[in-house]
């Protein structure tokens, strides 16, 4: 039997200018206008906080993507062209019915067909398509395009410069020298310059050593480091198992490698709490290790080993009741450490979106589906 606390509290009464106050809410918009114009020391603890609460009761940024008409066949198109230019993010946790709209944006149709990719740094998202890259703070409900480039845009990249606390983006380039068509150059394009009038992309002076997969996502965390996969079909003399490491402080490039010799087609990279992980499955066990870095240098660490249900899951954070929350694919599970029994928790697909789904499409093709810490950090003029 639990012990009740059956002691009465003494009342104390109100003014009555505080219990006049306390029926007042001020609209969210006026709320935003005046965080975001408190200072950076007040917006890093807000963030801490908000992630110590998000280790309690994790909470989800879902970005869904619909098409504007059937599936093409896959042998004839490996990637649809006919996304819906909608682009919605909902914020939901276990237990609730309904997605939260938190932002969403109506571009124009034909502004682009296809979205290749989606990451995000801190509660900032960028969205990569065929033809530009958009920045979103669904917090704020700030969202920016960000500057044409001269030259291509096959891969991205954002992340926290620590030293000047600045958030950059960083996307390569094919230099197409005709000794070396596959060299690969890097730029870098700094929020904070988003609004001025010479606001450009810079290239790095360093080449990276090996060009990085363009079909896949990058991955940013703590200390300001952004890892991609190298793309082995273009580098069949890359490392196995070798990822490309960028410094945002140093602009320098290294390379990390997998553990146990893995290969990158064998799992899946994910971040949680600004800790680059890696999931495989071997048979019916699914391991997850998480990079270190100390005085020493890099190393993997095997942190988690699910038996009972071999599959590639991505770690989304623990719950409150000891289980573990993980992301499969279209469907969120719950995972029991005492008993290792999987359910599934929801299924994106059939999961209620506040608003409803988009009318341009006539249902969801992927989800991209992240951690989510809010952010303050107003990227947009004022």
């Amino acid at each position: 039997m639990g012990v009740v606390n059956t002691r009465k509290r003494k009342q104390r009464s109100k003014p009555a200018a505080a219990s006049a106050m306390a029926g007042l809410e001020l609209p969210v918009e006026i709320i935003v206008e005046i965080l975001v114009r408190l200072p950076p020391s007040f917006i890093r603890a807000h963030l801490r906080h908000s992630t110590s609460k998000g280790e309690q009761e994790p909470s989800l940024l879902i970005n869904p993507h619909s098409l504007l008409g059937p599936n093409p066949s896959l042998p004839l198109s490996p990637w649809p062209t006919n996304f819906s230019t909608q682009i919605r993010f909902y914020r939901w946790q276990r237990g609730a019915s309904l997605a939260r709209l938190m932002d969403g944006r109506d571009f124009a149709a034909g502004e682009f067909r296809c979205v290749y990719s989606v990451t995000h740094c801190d509660g900032l998202v960028l969205v990569r398509t065929n033809s530009k890259l958009y920045l979103f703070n669904p917090a704020t409900r700030d969202a920016i395009t960000l500057p044409a480039s001269i030259h291509g845009q096959p891969v991205h990249g954002l992340g926290l410069d620590p030293r000047t606390g600045t958030y950059k983006v960083v996307r390569s380039f094919f230099r197409c020298y005709r000794n070396d068509p596959t060299r690969m150059g890097m730029e870098v394009f700094t929020i904070g310059e988003a609004v001025a009038d010479n606001a450009r992309w810079r290239e790095i002076t360093v080449d990276p050593p090996y060009t990085v997969d363009r079909w896949l996502s990058s991955y940013a965390i703590n200390g300001g480091y952004i890892f991609w996969y190298i793309d082995t079909k273009i580098c069949p003399s890359a490392p196995r198992g070798g990822l490309l490491r960028f410094s945002l402080q140093d602009e320098a490039f290294d390379i990390t490698i997998l553990p146990e010799s893995l290969s990158t087609v064998e799992g899946s990279m994910f971040v949680l709490h600004g800790k680059l992980s890696f999931t495989y499955a071997i048979s019916d066990t699914t391991i997850i290790w998480t990079l270190l870095s100390d005085d020493s240098g890099w190393r993997w660490e095997r942190q988690y080993c699910l038996r009972g249900n071999g599959g590639v899951y991505r770690l989304m954070g623990f719950l409150p009741d000891g289980g573990m929350l993980l992301w499969c694919k279209d469907t969120l599970h719950r995972f029991d450490m005492s008993n290792c029994e999987l359910t599934s928790m929801c299924g994106l697909h059939h999961l209620r979106y506040q608003g409803g789904r988009p009318t341009r499409g006539k249902k969801f093709f992927t989800f991209c589906v992240m951690t989510y810490t809010e952010s303050l950090v107003r990227i947009s003029a004022t």
